[in-house]
């Protein structure tokens, strides 16, 4: 069994490559825009910053391959009309432009990013459905006899209902980042920052591992708000274990969700579980959050009771509190951004966050989308 992502495995040689640039011969150390994060945001940032025809731009990761955090082990989702039950409007709207931005870059690149229609069925329990359901296309209300005429081999509680949601889309998450990253300006792996420095409310240096950098513009796309302005913040980093099973004899067409389990078929039949939501930090696997992905799945999908695990991994989700994400200014800077806590979302929110850092660059004026996206107010 591989105790890494199932992602890696569909990768070409190619794509292994581009995830791990290493230090680039010629590295520029007064770039116009500097991002610190090589997971999706960062990557994406770096996309929108050269299409905005910002200057020069490095994109630096301390690990020793891009997307080594969340942005890898995550489920690939980018299923923004999912939230409409659970976020505020301007959450869902900004992950439908996100997504629109996405489907827009893998035409312009010719399908590269392997972006892919899904569709999801969020199940209720009987007497737990809500009180209104989301309007709009995408979405379709179903009884528990309609859920079986769409999936036969589901599992409904008799009395149970589901929503069915269309018109979503998913990606590999590793894919995406090595092809984003080719698109990105000049990537770096291996190179940690150490410090910042500021004259007035300008960042003037950003120290490295690899020497000094001297940037017009500053974006810190690592996960969590960083030091010095994280002091006061509610943040911390959340575990979620996944597990993918090899192929089986299931019908089963629908990204399936609900109290009791679910999972996600991959286009080759095989069902990618997860993630759980553990206090432990630990690096170490635990067996029984991935029974419990498993005992789910057999629960919702009967024919998968003999499933066979091919892969188990984990990975840390960063959440600020509030569970919305962070785009601002770095507090106390005129050429300093953040971008962070985007917790299970960060996929999702991956290109249209990079689109709005830099329409804020350039304009110099915080777009309306991102409105509701601030740092919170520090604790004292």
């Amino acid at each position: 069994m591989v105790r890494t992502a199932v992602w890696w495995d569909g990768l070409r040689e190619a794509e292994h490559a581009a995830l791990r640039p290493g230090l680039p011969d010629r590295l520029d150390r007064r770039p116009d825009v500097l991002v610190v994060g090589g997971g999706a945001v960062g990557l994406a940032t770096g996309v929108a910053c050269r299409d905005a025809g910002l200057g020069s731009v490095v994109v630096l990761e301390r690990a020793d391959r891009l997307a080594a955090a969340a942005s890898g082990g995550n489920g690939g989702a980018i299923a923004p009309d999912m939230h409409a039950l659970t976020d505020p409007a301007p959450f869902v709207a900004f992950g439908r432009a996100s997504r629109e931005r996405y489907r827009q870059l893998d035409a312009r690149w010719d399908g590269a990013i392997g972006l892919r229609t899904t569709r999801w069925l969020q199940l209720f329990a009987p007497g737990s459905t809500p009180v209104r359901w989301p309007q709009g296309p995408a979405f379709a209300p179903l009884t528990a006899q309609e859920v079986g005429e769409l999936e036969p081999d589901l599992a409904v509680p008799e009395g149970g209902a589901a929503l069915l949601v269309s018109g979503q889309r998913a990606v590999n998450p590793q894919r995406l980042a090595a092809v984003l990253a080719g698109h990105a300006g000049t990537v770096a792996t291996g190179v940690e920052v150490t410090g910042v420095r500021t004259a007035g409310e300008r960042i003037t240096t950003v120290s490295s591992s690899v020497g000094d950098f001297h940037p017009g513009a500053v974006v810190m796309a690592t996960g969590l708000v960083p030091p010095p302005w994280s002091a006061g913040v509610r943040q911390r980093w959340v575990k979620g274990h996944m597990l993918a099973t090899a192929p089986g004899p299931w019908r089963l067409g629908s990204i399936v969700s609900g109290p009791d389990g679910g999972g996600t078929p991959l286009p080759d039949g095989s069902i990618v579980c997860g993630g759980t939501f553990d206090a432990d930090l630990s690096p170490e696997l635990s067996p029984a959050a991935l029974d419990e992905l498993l005992t789910g799945l057999r629960r919702v999908l009967p024919a998968a009771r003999d499933a066979q695990v091919t892969h188990q991994w984990c990975c840390f989700r960063p959440l600020v509190e509030g569970r919305q994400p962070v785009i601002d200014r770095l507090p106390g800077t005129t050429n300093g951004w953040v971008s962070a806590g985007h917790f299970t979302t960060g996929i999702m929110l991956a290109v249209g966050t990079g689109q709005a850092l830099a329409s804020w660059i350039d304009t110099g004026r915080r777009p309306a989308e991102v409105a509701t996206f601030g740092l919170p107010d520090p604790v004292a």
